[in-house]
């Protein structure tokens, strides 16, 4: 199935003040009623509706441009003119409060999940790079007396120097956020 397109317009849009105004204007709404059940040209509205072609070319025009009517197709007149057909659009009008970034947002939403993987593998990486070598290495280890609640000591052992590959780790993933960041302010 694919992909049902629409049209955005965010409050801000000029559109939408225009497409406000179409829908509270009664003639266009006649017009788009009787486009929605069928194609038909200019002449043939005005004929049906009994409304002079300049009124009926007007809210087409505005019909038109705020996306509820569409051109159809063409057909030939009695003098061998190409007509337009018109006909009421399938396509929905999706209102937003707030203006859209469309590429733009898709491409930074993209950049910043990228940019978190890599902080995480690469933080990862570097923890147990330390971990391995560098703590692995050293066989003293350091009492740490732990407080509990009810008063008792308890004591546990860790191997000195624990703590270095945890904030290298941090450090890591903190330098490359910021320079995806950074990154992302520049362009």
């Amino acid at each position: 199935m694919a992909p049902l397109k629409y049209d955005t317009l965010d409050v801000t849009d000029e559109r939408v003040k225009e497409l406000a105004q179409v829908l509270a204007n009664d003639k266009a709404m006649t017009i788009l009623r009787l486009l929605h059940e069928r194609e038909l040209s200019i002449s043939e509205i005005s004929n049906e509706l009994k409304m002079p072609m300049s009124t009926v070319s007007y809210h087409l025009d505005k019909l038109l441009r705020v996306g509820l009517v569409e051109v159809s197709g063409k057909k030939y007149g009695k003098r061998l003119q190409e007509v337009k057909l018109y006909r009421a659009s399938s396509r929905p009008i999706l209102l937003l409060p707030r203006p859209t970034k469309r590429e733009k947002t898709s491409t930074f939403d993209r950049l910043r999940v990228i940019t978190l993987s890599i902080a995480t593998g690469l933080s990862l990486l570097v923890y147990w790079l330390f971990r391995e070598h560098y703590t692995g290495s050293r066989t003293q280890t350091e009492t740490i007396r732990v407080f509990s609640l009810s008063n008792e000591t308890a004591s546990r052992s860790y191997p000195s120097g624990s703590h270095i590959p945890i904030i290298l780790a941090i450090v890591t993933f903190a330098l490359v956020v910021s320079l995806g960041w950074f990154v992302k302010k520049r362009f």
